[in-house]
């Protein structure tokens, strides 16, 4: 039988709120002992975008009060998902 995996509530809401920002390039997360860490890769990083991005943190964190978050905002810089956290699921990435 085919191993089916399936993302949880939580990564799909990372992946489908951060997706309305143009200049998020990737989210990827990595499960451990304690937060969910979560690296936000992006193509600019004007104090507007930034804003955008803290305000989505916010309401993530009020969505999901269970999970503790360790949310990083990166640059992308060109670079494969897989360059910007090794070992970490890629949740969503922008195609260009």
């Amino acid at each position: 039988m085919p191993r089916v995996l399936t993302a949880d509530p939580v990564e799909i809401a990372l992946g489908k709120d951060f997706a309305t920002i143009p200049q998020v390039r990737y989210v990827l997360t990595e499960r451990v002992d304690g937060p969910l860490l979560v690296w936000i890769a992006i193509d600019n990083a004007e104090a507007s975008v930034r804003r955008k991005i803290y305000q989505k943190e916010l309401e993530l964190m009020d969505g999901f009060p269970e999970i503790e978050f360790d949310f990083n905002l990166v640059p992308a810089i060109g670079r494969d998902a897989k360059e910007v956290a090794t070992g970490a699921h890629v949740v969503f990435s922008r195609q260009e």
